[in-house]
């Protein structure tokens, strides 16, 4: 069998879109359409139906993603060994991390299915965040933890000490867009619903939330180690969170065609200790 029938089955299976995979693999639509066919005749099911404007793949294509996808990772390592890391790292610790060499680092998306894309289309090769994935294909391994806390600014006309949790809804607040689970950060922290803060302002940026707290009478928050690092300089007081939240747990989240791969150990190993050392 042709293997660039598999790869763009799973292209396809991925982007559950032929225009994507099309932009993907630089092929044309109608080239991938070819493909698709092919292999179903080899296979003598079909693989996809559509659903809307969509498509969606049958239980065969499951089944034979299932398959093929470990054993292909593999044959994609070995045709290219890696000696560079393009990574999506959270802002809660990149700071940490931006010495490594042979890296390139950028802020993880907001929208968790981008980086999830990005992760299987070889965009992104690491993502260091509070997300989790129960893709197959994804190895999640958790290796750092940080409580979530608040800042205002030093200066501010009714907080001063500890903050209480009436203090913390009466006052308005910075959000940040990030959502994970499809919760906010929050709720994300939270074993039970949180009450609804007042939010006046979000943001996509965590150095940007903390500009504005420190400009103004809004509460901002983030992990505890970023907290640390910048609110002196920029006039800041941390705070407890006046209520009972989980630990922010970072994951190393990547695809299994590199759970062997020495490089790519070899640099997970550098940002692991990067950021766990500096705790």
């Amino acid at each position: 069998m042709d293997l660039n029938l598999l790869t763009t089955f799973l292209s396809v299976y991925h982007h559950k879109s032929i225009t994507l995979a099309s932009e993907e693999l630089e092929l044309s639509q109608p080239a991938i359409s070819a493909s698709l066919k092919r292999l179903e005749g080899v296979i003598g099911k079909a693989l996809f139906v559509r659903e809307g404007r969509g498509i969606v793949p049958t239980g065969a294509a499951v089944a034979l993603a299932n398959k093929i996808e470990s054993p292909m990772s593999v044959l994609e390592t070995i045709e290219g060994q890696q000696d560079h890391l393009n990574v999506y790292c959270s802002e809660a610790v990149l700071f940490k991390v931006a010495h490594i060499d042979n890296i390139t680092i950028a802020e993880t998306p907001l929208d968790e299915e981008i980086i999830i894309d990005d992760l299987y289309t070889q965009k992104v090769d690491l993502v260091i965040d509070a997300m989790s994935s129960k893709h197959q294909s994804l190895i999640v391994e958790e290796f750092h933890e940080e409580d979530a806390v608040c800042l205002t600014r030093l200066e501010h006309p009714r907080i001063k000490g500890q903050i209480s949790l009436e203090q913390y809804f009466n006052e308005q607040h910075i959000a940040l867009k990030v959502r994970r689970n499809n919760l906010n950060t929050l709720n994300h922290l939270s074993d039970k619903p949180v009450a609804t803060r007042k939010i006046k302002i979000e943001t996509g940026s965590v150095a940007s939330m903390l500009a504005i707290a420190s400009q103004t009478d809004f509460i901002a928050s983030s992990s505890r180690e970023i907290a640390e690092e910048f609110a002196q300089n920029m006039g800041l007081r941390i705070h407890e969170i006046p209520f009972e939240l989980n630990r922010i747990k970072f994951n190393m989240i990547y695809h299994r065609r590199y759970i062997n791969d020495a490089f790519h150990k070899a640099k997970r190993e550098a940002l692991r200790n990067a950021i766990i050392q500096r705790s």
